[in-house]
């Protein structure tokens, strides 16, 4: 019976996160411009901070995709903060993951 009732806990913390990241992702789009933007303006800087570190160069195309893909992590991350903080007003309280 009490595995039961975590499955259940389980399925709906489920359910309710793949809602909220949902919910981020969408604000995150058409809301948080200025969030936007200043993600791809942190990711420019990360880029020039690696290129003077490991003192390598990099084409437009590598710097590019290196960009999207730290932009896409702070995505990323903005959604799951998004959701986790969500999920911890709804229940008063804290998530731990």
């Amino acid at each position: 019976m009490n595995t039961n009732r975590k499955i259940q806990d389980k399925n709906s913390f489920e359910k309710m996160i793949k809602e909220y990241l949902k919910q981020g992702r969408s604000k995150l789009l058409n809301e948080f411009t200025g969030t936007r933007e200043a993600m791809g303006k942190i990711a420019s800087e990360k880029i020039k901070d690696f290129i003077k570190v490991m003192d390598v160069g990099l084409d437009e195309a590598e710097r590019e995709y290196l960009r999207e893909l730290i932009v896409s992590a702070m995505y990323q991350s903005f959604c799951y903060g998004y959701s986790i903080g969500k999920i911890e007003g709804k229940s008063e309280n804290r998530v731990l993951i």
